[in-house]
């Protein structure tokens, strides 16, 4: 691809690529460079990322995205909390 990793990575945004995978996978970049480019694109304004997750699950931990498969925690935590712990799933989109 020409034009440079932020072009690149723009470009397989607006492409309709929905994770990091898919823009390494598209533009052939490695990963470090993909997450660099994102990185500054989102200093720069151009890309946008929203935060997906809000603490822990009403159902506890056997519940999580993070939790192991006989219930506990996946996070470190000792139990539910109010608090987010754990992963947290970002949304990046291109700002219009």
């Amino acid at each position: 691809m020409s034009g440079g990793p932020l072009s690149a990575v723009l470009s397989a945004f607006e492409g309709g690529a929905g994770s990091l995978d898919e823009i390494t996978r598209i533009t052939g970049m490695s990963p470090d460079v993909v997450q660099s480019s994102v990185d500054h694109l989102r200093r720069m304004g151009r890309i946008e990322a929203k935060e997906l997750s809000m603490g822990c699950p009403s159902g506890g931990c056997g519940s999580c995205a993070s939790g192991t498969a006989d219930g506990d925690a996946g996070c470190g935590s000792s139990g539910p909390s109010t608090e987010r712990r754990g992963p947290v799933l970002v949304q990046l989109s291109l700002r219009r």
